[in-house]
């Protein structure tokens, strides 16, 4: 009867076992997915700050070059600091008084590329207002109104 029972009991403590194994490995599995969501929403962040300080950079490079004139040629100033920050040049629009510029990135995911195949893209846009030292707001210059 002794040998009886401790074979039932060595039998239990093996299905046991097994059924504690499975458990830890549904666990690990979720474990795995939550870490694997939160990374990739990390990821959104981390792409929207890179291209937010790609647009501030280009928006002031840009607006310092127009309020010194050395170059006339804003997109390509654009899109050379962009691609400094590693994003892409979407938008460059330079007036006299203002600059507006756009990029955008892509965010590489790693749970969500397993279902969606296409990339997600962060777009940040910038503006830099220029204001020159002539501006009557500074009084450096005299200015004189003439009426008629």
């Amino acid at each position: 009867k002794h040998h009886e029972d401790g074979m039932l009991l060595r039998h239990l403590k093996i299905q046991n076992s097994g059924n504690i194994t499975f458990l830890a490995l549904v666990v690990a599995t979720m474990f795995s997915i939550i870490f694997l969501v939160i990374f990739d929403i990390c990821q959104i962040f981390v792409v929207r700050e890179e291209t937010k300080n790609a647009s501030d950079a280009a928006s002031l490079a840009v607006a310092q070059n127009l309020l010194f004139f050395e170059n006339p040629d804003c997109l390509r100033i654009a899109e050379k600091v962009a691609l400094s920050n590693n994003c892409k040049l979407v938008e460059c629009i330079c007036t006299y008084d203002e600059a507006i510029v756009t990029v955008e990135k892509r965010v590489r995911f790693a749970l969500i590329n397993q279902f969606i195949t296409e990339y997600g893209m962060v777009k940040s846009t910038s503006k830099a207002e220029v204001v020159y030292p002539w501006d009557e707001q500074f009084s450096y210059c005299d200015s004189y109104k003439f009426g008629f």
